[in-house]
């Protein structure tokens, strides 16, 4: 087996799930490593192969960007241990020296979130730069959507063979049993294209259906959300979430929306799946690669306000046996297609294409 590191300076409860996840799935064996911040917010197994650094947030420039000496000890630590493969699975400033001075041995894949980065979102300018500089030092891009691969290739002018495409993974629970307490949920960052003003409007339209609205929220929808907060049918929560906040959130609803006006791929459907909750989403982006019509939920045409909220009545009003077999498919739906115990497979076969050249 080839010797993996795994990084993610996120403070992006999501991308440690995503890493420690796999790494769990390596069990004991030698050759897997984590590099990660120095205080997660998902829990993780003790172990010396877990390196925690105390780096600045992501990913944005802050005065612990420029701590060159805990930056190059990182860089001498990663050298001395000559990896076959590195993963960086976010976004940082951090990986950037870390892609320039490894090794050439090394084989450097580092994951593409947003090929597109969305327009007006305060880390817009930033976000493509990054991916610029990126695609400029990794040897290979990792998308999780298939539908962005021609685009990346052409907008950052590339080789298609460098770009490959996983699937995204997180750890999965046992299976949860629905309420069916005639609740919705919006969960995640409230900015523009998460569609705070699509959602609005779907509320306004559903008076009779209780909502959860769960996230932080972005300075450019304060307005929309400070009208969402005045409806009746809706319950805000704006400030921190704990894991067990949020998994009472996802277990206390019957549907979970995602009513996007744009969307490379969306990790709030996969954490649906985790609690059995079915998706009512927009087909935009590559939503539809994660939303199986009429078997793991359902999806609508983009910017259709009143389709979206016919749906949803009929959804809430759903018979507890059509929709508990719902709950159930969307369920076996998520372990098959984003379970780290199915991830881990197609990530070594992954590791073993893009490195195949080296050992020949």
């Amino acid at each position: 087996m080839k010797k993996i590191l795994l990084i993610t300076f996120s403070d992006n409860a999501d991308h440690q799930d995503t890493i420690f996840g796999l790494f769990e799935e390596f069990k004991n064996e030698d050759d897997v490593y984590v590099m990660c911040i120095k205080n997660p917010k998902v829990t993780a197994r003790r172990d010396d192969k877990i390196w925690y650094v105390d780096c600045p947030k992501r990913p944005g420039i802050t005065k612990k960007t420029f701590n060159i000496f805990l930056l190059s000890k990182i860089i001498k630590k990663i050298r001395k241990e000559k990896f076959d493969v590195i993963y960086f699975e976010s976004l940082h400033l951090w990986n950037l020296p870390i892609l320039l001075f490894e090794s050439k041995k090394t084989k450097k894949m580092h994951v593409i979130h947003e090929v597109i980065p969305h327009e007006g979102d305060s880390q817009e300018k930033m976000v493509h730069l990054m991916n610029k500089v990126i695609c400029r030092f990794a040897d290979v891009i990792v998308l999780h959507n298939r539908m962005y691969i021609n685009e990346m290739v052409s907008r950052y002018n590339i080789s298609k063979d460098s770009v490959k495409f996983l699937e995204l993974w997180r750890r999965y629970p046992e299976y949860t049993n629905p309420v069916y307490g005639h609740r919705v949920l919006f969960f995640g960052r409230m900015n523009p294209y998460k569609g705070v003003d699509n959602l609005l409007k779907i509320v306004k339209k559903c008076p009779e259906i209780n909502f959860d609205v769960v996230g932080k929220v972005d300075p450019q929808v304060e307005e929309i959300v400070n009208e969402l907060k005045s409806e009746n049918n809706v319950h805000m929560h704006t400030g921190y979430v704990s894991d067990t906040e949020m998994k009472n959130y996802f277990i206390n609803s019957d549907w979970v929306i995602v009513p996007y006006n744009s969307a490379s791929q969306s990790g709030i459907i996969i954490d649906a799946y985790k609690y059995s909750r079915p998706v009512l989403a927009f087909d935009v982006g590559a939503i539809s690669e994660q939303v199986d019509h009429g078997y793991s939920g359902y999806l609508v045409n983009e910017k259709d306000i009143n389709q979206f909220s016919k749906l949803l009545k009929k959804c809430i009003l759903m018979n507890k046996e059509e929709y508990y077999k719902l709950s159930i498919q969307a369920y076996k739906y998520g372990i098959k297609k984003y379970s780290t115990e199915y991830a881990k497979k197609r990530f070594l076969k992954l590791i073993d294409e893009v490195t195949e050249n080296d050992y020949n």
